[in-house]
């Protein structure tokens, strides 16, 4: 049907032009033509939702590198497919039984997720942060009166596989936060901070201070130095998942006391256990074992006993942190969720052809489409323009739009948590403007929606691959896009 409206509205463009949808089809041929765009590939589509028209079309089938806005695909397929009211548990359970009389508990605490991104996480409210977290964990072993654990505090990360990584990411990405490995069980977005002491002139080591949290059996091979001042963060992490070894290298700024850079957690789960270790031993319980997770340590087979369930947000605001703030670790994470949902299967590859499928239900166009992750990191991932469009115009009709819509961030919006409020300030885009944002190394993408003054709601995505010079000459002509097609009759 789609496909359809886009024939049609070509066919009618052409016997009968409309002078602004000509006019903005000209903004978009003389933006094509600047220099650093000559070496580059750079598409535009643009289709009027209500109408079917479409507005503006450069090379909108040719296949780009979409960065973040590949977080559209999984949080549009997660709001359709489950639901935005949908929450993910994670259960405290032990095994085993209980000597009333000696408060001795004769088996393991299980601590058994679903692949919450959110849990330990102050994201959202207090009742997701870590402290709370454990508090409620270790309140709820209390209230049983033990006071001896004879076993292990075993994280159950079972829910999803464990391949933390898609293939298709880069060594300079893995090991730091943006690029946190899935688990069936999170803690704290499965990143911590590396604080470091600059040296006192550039060029001199940087000292490690300390992480924060704490992880156990961590330590860094540090190359860390000392950059200008007011160079920002120029500092890297590399590991691998499962490893507590971590190389460190780049620059941090000088003249300050401290300066943090973020890293990705190299075993969330084990960290939990550990976490939840600790805060047992500081209310007086003993353990007589370690803490321990399912990859391994297998679990028994044997029946648990629920002591206590916590419920992630809902889908809705999931779905809100992942848009607005493009975590990259809650778009991994939602396609495997939907693997394991809908074909018992929380792998990678099972979550996308679940969303494959989908897409192929919706009518939507995936020749010159490649999904290989969700978040958009894998530079291997391919979509074209008109590919984004056409799932922003599915996504009207669904039940779940509102959600998906309120997820975008806002142009021109000072007090939007998005990555928009700069954009098309003081114009008819601001606050009207709803567009997703990406950005690699030469690549810098928006996809969304925008009224027209006739109130008639406009889908649209503009990506920009191999550019030449700054960010900021991409970053103005897309801006100037989203105003002029805020400004069609």
């Amino acid at each position: 049907m789609i496909r359809i409206f886009i024939l049609i509205s070509l066919l009618i463009i052409s016997i009968f032009p409309i002078p602004g949808l000509t006019q903005l089809q000209k903004l978009a041929d003389n933006i094509a033509l600047q220099p650093e765009l000559r070496h580059a590939s750079w598409s535009f589509y643009a289709v009027n939702v209500n109408s079917g028209t479409v507005i503006g079309d450069i090379q909108a089938t040719r296949s780009v590198i979409p960065a973040s806005n590949m977080k559209l695909v999984p949080s549009a397929a997660a709001l359709a497919i489950l639901s935005p009211e949908m929450r993910l548990n994670t259960y405290l359970e032990y095994d085993g039984s209980i000597d009333a009389q000696q408060h001795v508990l004769n088996g393991n605490i299980y601590i058994t997720g679903e692949g919450d991104p959110t849990l330990g996480a102050c994201a959202f409210d207090s009742s997701t942060c870590d402290d709370v977290v454990l508090n409620r964990w270790v309140q709820a072993i209390r209230d049983l009166g033990i006071e001896t654990i004879n076993g292990n505090i075993i994280a159950d990360d079972s829910y999803l596989d464990h391949m933390p990584l898609p293939p298709g990411w880069l060594w300079l990405d893995i090991g730091n936060y943006y690029a946190a490995g899935t688990s069936g069980l999170c803690f704290n977005e499965n990143l911590y901070y590396l604080f470091f002491k600059p040296g006192s002139r550039v060029g001199d080591p940087a000292e490690i201070i300390a992480t924060e949290p704490e992880i156990e059996d961590m330590t860094f091979f540090n190359h860390m130095r000392t950059g200008p001042a007011g160079s920002g963060d120029n500092g890297y992490i590399y590991s691998v998942p499962w490893q507590g070894l971590q190389q460190t290298e780049g620059t941090i700024p000088a003249g300050i006391p401290e300066f943090s850079i973020k890293g990705a957690m190299p075993d969330p789960a084990l960290h939990a256990a550990q976490r939840l270790v600790a805060a047992l031993k500081g209310k007086s319980i003993a353990l007589n074992g370690r803490a321990t997770t399912t990859r391994l340590f297998p679990a028994k087979n044997g029946p648990r006993v629920l002591l206590n369930t916590l419920a992630s947000p809902p889908l809705s605001a999931i779905i809100h942190r992942l848009n607005k703030k493009s975590v990259n670790l809650y778009a991994e994470q939602l396609i495997k969720i939907l693997g394991r949902k809908i074909r018992n299967d929380g792998s990678l590859e099972t979550g996308l052809k679940v969303i494959e499928e989908w897409l192929t239900d919706k009518g939507i166009d995936m020749a010159g489409v490649h999904l290989e992750d969700g978040s958009g990191l894998a530079y291997t991932d391919r979509v074209t323009a008109k590919f984004l469009v056409e799932l922003l115009i599915a996504m009207r009709s669904e039940p779940s739009f509102g959600v998906f819509y309120q997820s975008l961030p806002v142009a021109g919006d000072p007090q939007d948590e998005g990555t928009l409020k700069r954009f098309c300030v003081g114009t008819e885009a601001a606050g009207n403007v709803r567009a997703k944002t990406g950005s690699h190394v030469r690549v810098r993408a928006h996809s969304g929606y925008v009224h027209d003054r006739s109130g008639d709601l406009i889908a649209f995505a503009m990506i920009a691959n191999d550019y030449s010079g700054s960010a900021r000459k991409i970053y103005d002509n897309h801006e100037r896009l989203m105003i002029a097609l805020a400004r069609l009759p």
